[in-house]
């Protein structure tokens, strides 16, 4: 399979899995902050969920992975421009569409270790 196919289908699962678990923590910090502001008392605070920061985290790695993959395999340009502009415009426009935060930082992270099988294979030949 061609690098480039294995660099862009890791990075943009891996970048979406990594925003929306950004998501995830924004929405739950929003929350806290309109419950604290509404209550004396912080009764009613929501925690994240330690699935989707392990989801982000392991994203993050992927991300970083398809990136180095993506230095040694293309041109320099390739991934940064890939990085800055396609992968989050990607996301922005297509991928937070079609899932909500919650299941998307799942599901997108499942993705973009699916994609590391091939890139890792690739590493070791």
């Amino acid at each position: 399979m061609e690098p480039i196919y294995i660099f862009t289908f890791t990075g943009v699962f891996a970048m979406g899995a990594t925003l929306s678990a950004r998501q995830v923590s924004h929405d739950v910090l929003t929350y806290n902050q309109q419950a604290f502001e509404t209550s004396e008392g912080s009764e009613d605070m929501a925690k994240v969920s330690g699935l989707y920061l392990a989801a982000g985290n392991l994203a993050a790695i992927a991300l970083i992975a398809s990136l180095v993959y993506g230095g040694q395999n293309l041109t320099w340009w390739i991934p940064v421009s890939f990085l800055v502009i396609t992968f989050p415009a990607t996301y922005y426009i297509l991928l937070c569409r079609m899932l909500k935060p919650k299941p998307g930082s799942l599901l997108y992270t499942v993705l973009s270790l699916i994609g590391l099988v091939p890139m890792v294979q690739g590493w070791m030949v």
